[in-house]
């Protein structure tokens, strides 16, 4: 037999240099909202290492971030090309791999992401996607290149679906959840040396992100997650993952972004990475996600004394009504007193806050928009709430409207900001949520004491550098739209 090449690509765009296809949605824009913020392929990267460890020849390509124009990849010397995708990218992803099939007419094509699972049986109806990886991907994928490599039927791997001429789309059923402690730490070295990911809340590069967690214990019902990776959450071991913050800075990385669901959920765990950071005295900062009542001041100043700096959490709405019509399981209460103790403890703080959700007016928007300038934290973001598939809110929609399908045909590429059907379960249509978004962008970042605040945050030219592009897209953004 000839020999197997397999391609792990991040693949490029026809449209922006902002597309995040492995977080649990996806993110599509032009990356003024966010601040042109990137981030590596963790999923990707964790697959390619995966597939290397058992005994396959890969390439990976991070044409994203590489900007590598699409004409310029060639496909032909692999027999298999794994990707990611999201309900928002897979037009485009799905046009990508039909043009590296129409290369290499042999060539099969492995899909996997939140889109994959949810719509598995729309996913394989394209002619460019072979297979469809459902839920975690690094197993799966092993195993149908596997039985490729080794002349089997790959058609019988649980957790993937894929169109049969005569039956149509099968779906098998998916595979059970991976032993995320066992799997092996990120070959880094896959990543081009001089690779660069620019993000403005990262204080210090090069970085790289882990999750070391995988799952979710909220239910909120605009969230894949708890249906994506299960609601019970698992976790890597604390010495797991002590073990490859170490093998991280050996390669010379000086920050970590941890983007679990939820860091903090096991608490004694988390002590523990914190105090052997501290004990061992490494040089490494980090960023993490997590839930406004999972952090106490106490584990805040543990957390800072280990080398957190900056924490992100999902503030969603400052109306009380509105966190429970998602069941989100806050209060507004918890907020405000969550990002109190971030600013005694020193922790810069991002806050995730949605506009559209069930139950939105006018008013409601100006309530938030307020309550985000009363918290005052370091960063926010402002989204529109978005049904995507796999969440209890999809179903709710699909329910009045089966014409939203899959979801793909969608205009997703301005789904942060005009949104998807959400006139049917609020009371504020496209216009008003999309003015409602920029006037919070503005109202937030053009503070004059916001400005007075990011310049004492300056301590050196990096500093300065990396707030002044991301503010510059942000206000850009704020003003003048994408």
């Amino acid at each position: 037999m000839s020999e197997f090449k397999v391609l792990v690509i991040n693949p490029p765009s026809r449209y922006t240099q902002n597309v995040v296809r492995d977080v649990i949605y996806g993110c599509w824009c032009k990356g003024k909202r966010i601040g042109g913020g990137t981030v590596p392929p963790f999923f990707l990267i964790s697959i390619a290492t995966v597939l290397q460890n058992s005994g396959f020849d890969v390439t990976f390509i991070e044409a994203m971030a590489e900007h590598i124009p699409l004409g310029k990849i060639d496909v032909r010397p692999y027999r298999a090309v794994v990707t990611s995708t999201s309900t928002m990218s897979f037009g485009e992803d799905a046009y990508v791999l039909d043009h590296f099939k129409k290369q290499n007419p042999g060539l099969l094509s492995v899909v996997y992401g939140s889109h994959t699972t949810f719509m598995p049986k729309a996913a394989v109806q394209h002619r460019a996607v072979d297979v469809a990886v459902r839920r975690e991907p690094e197993h799966t994928v092993r195993d149908v290149l596997q039985a490729m490599k080794d002349g089997r039927d790959w058609r019988p791997t649980p957790g993937i679906a894929y169109m049969d001429p005569q039956a149509g789309p099968v779906v098998n059923d998916r595979a059970e959840y991976v032993d995320i402690d066992a799997l092996p730490y990120l070959n880094v070295d896959l990543l081009p040396k001089d690779i660069h990911y620019f993000n403005p809340l990262v204080m210090r590069m090069p970085y790289m992100t882990l999750i070391t967690s995988r799952g979710c214990p909220a239910v909120c019902s605009f969230c894949t997650a708890p249906f994506l990776y299960g609601t019970k959450t698992r976790f890597q071991s604390a010495d797991r993952v002590l073990g490859e913050m170490e093998h991280l800075i050996s390669r010379g990385y000086r920050e970590i972004y941890f983007r679990d669901e939820t860091f903090f959920v096991d608490k004694d765990r988390d002590i523990k990475i914190c105090e052997e950071i501290i004990r061992n005295k490494w040089d490494i900062v980090w960023i993490c996600n997590t839930r406004v009542n999972e952090v106490s001041k106490e584990l805040l100043k543990l957390a800072r004394r280990a080398g957190c700096h900056y924490i992100k959490f999902g503030v969603e709405s400052g109306v009380q009504e509105i966190l429970d019509n998602i069941h989100k399981g806050i209060t507004v209460e918890e907020t405000r007193q969550a990002f109190r103790w971030m600013n005694e403890v020193g922790i810069d703080s991002h806050a995730h806050t949605m506009l559209g959700s069930p139950g939105e007016t006018e008013e409601t928007i100006e309530t938030t928009i307020r309550f985000i300038t009363e918290i005052d934290p370091t960063t926010a973001t402002f989204g529109v709430c978005t049904p995507y598939p796999g969440t209890p809110m999809f179903k709710m929609v699909e329910k009045r409207f089966p014409e939203i399908g899959d979801g793909t045909a969608s205009d997703f590429s301005v789904l942060h900001t005009e949104g998807l059907y959400n006139e049917h379960y609020t009371q504020v249509d496209s216009k008003i949520l999309s003015s409602g978004i920029r006037r919070a962008y503005r109202r937030f970042y053009a503070r004059p004491k916001y400005f007075v605040k990011t310049l004492k945050r300056v301590a050196n030219p990096e500093d300065f550098k990396r707030f002044t592009l991301a503010g510059t897209k942000v206000l850009d953004f704020a003003f003048r739209g994408e």
